[in-house]
């Protein structure tokens, strides 16, 4: 991995241990903070107006199947209805540990309440995209049979063995395809994942509807609802035709999206959240394989999302 990498890797890392750490922090100063306030007026969980609140949870998620369209000299062509599926990480202590928290596919996520109700987020998904390998797609389009010898001069450690035992079947993409032909993902052909990942960056506007509160005014259920879109940030781990990289992250498109769950608040100040969110992404400039080389894809996905959070 080169500096330059990760130096943008380390940028990323920080800036999420610093949203982290001010969550811990509040979760340390904020029962303070709601005593301090118990001793001058009745507390109610339901007094929402003015207050923030921070959470932090992990996701599965799930994709339609997207045609993906690649670029570069000497070839433009298009795989179709390609099937992709997420990359969670086995249930172990990296869900716990404090230098590795960032791996999983995470939801964070900061709201403020402009009243009781309505409320305004922002934060970030970290979903995991991989194109399946072993499928078999249609594809259309050109490429240069010069583009195919080229990438065969400098091919990924991945590919090396297909290339050399299989040497006809990245030979069948050369040409004019109309769309009837099939072949099969491989590695010598394709590696195509947003890994670290499919960043959703969003700003939601949304609304809780309570559904029951304790007598004591201190726990309630409730109903949240929000919706909303922004950027999409990948870091693109390709191999197009047998050649590619592991990229920096890059803007690399835009999504919109809605999002419900239900609420358990407890103890005067924490949460917990189970929600599902569904949406829409368009990616129209992906990095690839170096240079000038780009690929462009959308599809919908789903989320399944558990969080915790607390209140301020």
């Amino acid at each position: 991995m080169s500096l330059k990498k990760k130096a943008s890797f380390s940028s990323d890392r920080n800036h999420i241990r610093f949203f982290v750490f001010l969550i811990g922090f509040f979760l340390v100063i904020s029962p303070v903070l709601a005593e301090e306030e118990a001793t001058t007026t009745p507390y109610h969980v339901g007094n929402r107006k003015g207050k923030w609140t921070f959470q932090w949870g992990y996701n599965r998620s799930g994709y339609t199947q997207s045609d993906i369209n690649f670029r570069g000299p000497g070839y433009h062509y298009t795989y179709k209805s390609v099937d992709a599926k997420d990359k969670p990480e086995r249930l172990s202590a990296v869900y716990i540990d404090p230098t590795k928290f960032e791996i999983p596919q995470y939801n964070l996520k900061a709201s403020y309440f402009f009243s009781d109700h309505f409320f305004l987020a922002f934060g970030q998904d970290h979903m995991k995209y991989v194109v399946t390998q072993g499928q078999p797609v249609a594809y259309s389009g050109y490429v240069d049979p010069l583009a195919i010898q080229k990438n065969n001069l400098h091919p990924a450690i991945e590919s090396i063995a297909f290339q050399y035992l299989f040497p006809g079947h990245i030979a069948q993409m050369a040409g004019y395809h109309g769309g009837e032909e099939v072949i099969t993902l491989t590695p010598d052909i394709l590696k195509f994942e947003h890994t670290d990942g499919l960043n959703f960056l969003f700003l939601d506007a949304g609304y809780l509807i309570p559904m029951w509160t304790a007598a004591n005014g201190e726990s309630a259920l409730s109903w949240v609802t929000s919706a909303g879109g922004g950027m999409v940030v990948c870091r693109t781990d390709a191999r197009v035709m047998g050649k590619g990289q592991n990229n920096n992250f890059h803007i690399s498109g835009y999504g919109v999206s809605g999002y419900t769950a239900g609420r358990y608040e407890f103890m005067k100040t924490y949460f917990l959240e189970l929600g599902g969110k569904a949406g829409y992404i368009d990616l129209t400039d992906i990095l690839t394989s170096g240079g000038s080389n780009r690929a462009s894809q959308n599809f919908g996905f789903v989320e399944l999302v558990f969080s915790g959070g607390i209140a301020i």
